[in-house]
């Protein structure tokens, strides 16, 4: 082979390597609070280490919430930490206090609302980051355990509990509800008195049926889609070894989108919505490090993918099928719920060490099929 053309091999597999990042306007105007807003839903993924980022997010959540108290007081609000609460390796009692510094500030965030709720979903770090089953089931039931101890008054439960899958119900006001789902558990299905696999998606399809006139979120640590890494948006020259950029885009990881088993548990969750007749408003998960926010068409998917995992971490986010807004900078979201209308924001720096601000909004409607539902944001850059 000629210079020349190993020279154009090697340029195309770099530009074949290379992750993308959109960049979209942030709104320019702090949006108002809806008025008679009876709930928020707030949510934050991924803030199981310290970090500038994290504190910022924290620090934005408790003031937040306070506000939120001071001008909607009888509203009812509910904190979603979407899973990877203690990196790296999950509770552990022979690191307890090292543990705890990572779990205990998400909580005390909470405290910026006196009647606010706090839940901590289980993500993959939170198994132990890939411990066999004994292992990573001792570490969830310990961080459950912490949990009891830091808020005995059940302000702050992990759930869903015992390191089974739920899902289970959180009634946040009348017409909204809420479904808390363990995809780790779902993507390792374990030997275990969980009740299987099959009596999962029987319950969860029974509870969608059961609140077919509901605003319905499920919560998870894993999303159905997203423009992240584990989507597949990564490079050969940023994620290390090419080998391992070869790795995650071959779904060899179970963790990636495109993997055997990732497939299968996206496949059964559509199933059971589409079996139920009953699409969820919204789907709120992190593991990948950004804010996105993507509208889902078809009968058997959610109709908002809200991807919030960048309380502590960030990585790349690329424009998918319905993206709306994407940025991989650390934040959180929040969904206000009226009697008749859903409204999200989007709080996230616009850059390396700016502060938290608002920088995306719109209204949820029940059907994401059209682009003028939730306007996609002014597009900036896609590089």
């Amino acid at each position: 082979m000629s210079a020349v053309r190993l020279i154009a091999l090697a340029f195309t597999i770099v530009l074949a390597a290379c992750a993308t990042q959109v960049r979209y306007e942030s709104i320019s105007v702090v949006p108002t609070l809806p008025a008679g807003i009876q709930a928020s839903v707030y949510l934050v993924g991924d803030a199981g280490i310290q970090s500038p980022g994290r504190d910022s997010v924290l620090a934005h959540l408790e003031r937040d919430l306070a506000r939120q108290e001071t001008e909607a007081p009888d509203a009812s609000r509910v904190v979603l930490f979407l899973g990877d609460n203690i990196y790296d390796l999950g509770a552990r009692e022979a690191f307890r206090e090292e543990d705890l510094a990572k779990l205990s500030p998400q909580l005390e965030a909470t405290r910026g609302a006196s009647n606010s709720r706090a839940f901590f979903l289980p993500g993959n770090h939170d198994w132990a980051k890939g411990a066999d089953d004994a292992r990573a089931r001792e570490s969830i039931r310990l961080q459950q355990a912490w949990l009891y101890e830091l808020a005995p008054d059940s302000s702050a439960r992990l759930l869903p509990a015992h390191g089974c899958p739920g899902p289970e119900r959180v009634d946040v006001v009348a017409g909204v509800t809420v479904l808390l789902i363990d995809t780790e558990w779902l993507l390792r299905v374990p030997d275990d008195d969980c009740g299987g696999e099959d009596r999962f998606y029987e319950r969860l399809t029974d509870l969608l049926r059961a609140h077919a006139g509901d605003r319905v979120i499920l919560a998870a640590h894993h999303p159905a889609t997203t423009g992240g890494p584990h989507g597949g948006n990564v490079s050969g020259l940023q994620r290390g070894p090419f080998i391992q950029y070869l790795a995650i885009k071959a779904g060899l990881s179970v963790q990636d989108l495109a993997s055997a088993r990732y497939t299968h548990m996206l496949s059964r969750l559509s199933h059971a919505i589409r079996t139920s007749g009953v699409r969820p408003l919204g789907f709120a998960a992190g593991h990948d490090h950004s804010l996105q926010v993507i509208g889902m068409t078809g009968d058997g998917a959610p109709v908002w993918q809200l991807v919030s995992g960048s309380a502590s971490k960030s990585n790349r986010a690329k424009r998918v099928d319905g993206t709306r807004y994407a940025t991989e900078y650390h934040g959180y979201m929040r969904i206000d719920f009226t009697r008749s209308t859903s409204h999200l924001t989007v709080y996230s720096q616009t850059g390396p060490e700016t502060s938290i601000r608002a920088v995306f909004s719109c209204e949820l409607p029940r059907n994401a099929a059209s682009s003028t539902a939730c306007p996609e944001a002014p597009l900036v850059v896609e590089r």
